[in-house]
């Protein structure tokens, strides 16, 4: 009996340090996630952001970029194969359009949606594919 107690507070003890080590895929975010801040990427989990992209998903994170775009406005969603305009439709009538489609068609498939602003730009894509699919995106995002 008097080894069992001290036993059984070491267990405890040992149990609670164990809860407090990140897990790998805590660790694997962190990493992924400190990347994209020296990418230039904003991760954003407001709900504003969220709430504006079409694809409700929880396990989607929104990472956001400054635009240097000349696409001040524009939504483009991921159906099938290709992203596809969601808003707004007066997009559809410039001259540079065509242009415009083919370059956010080459967007890798992992991005669901993008939204351009006036300032920024917001994707949604699955950021459990890590650093590399996120360094391409960055690069096609630089193309348009």
């Amino acid at each position: 009996m008097e080894l069992i107690i001290p036993l059984l507070v070491i267990l405890f003890l040992a149990g609670s340090i164990s809860f407090l080590r990140p897990s790998k895929k805590m660790k694997f975010l962190a990493e992924l996630r400190l990347s994209a801040l020296k990418l230039g990427f904003k991760i954003d989990s407001s709900n504003a952001i969220k709430g504006m992209f079409k694809n409700n998903q929880s396990d989607l994170v929104s990472y956001q970029l400054r635009n240097t775009t000349f696409i001040k406005k524009g939504q483009f969603v991921r159906e099938g194969g290709a992203m596809n305009l969601y808003d707004p439709a007066s997009l559809k009538f410039d001259q540079n359009f065509p242009n415009i489609e083919e370059k956010i068609n080459q967007l890798p498939q992992s991005v669901l949606e993008i939204i351009f602003f006036e300032s920024n730009i917001a994707i949604l894509w699955d950021e459990k594919l890590g650093i590399e699919e996120l360094k391409k995106i960055h690069h096609s995002i630089n193309k348009i």
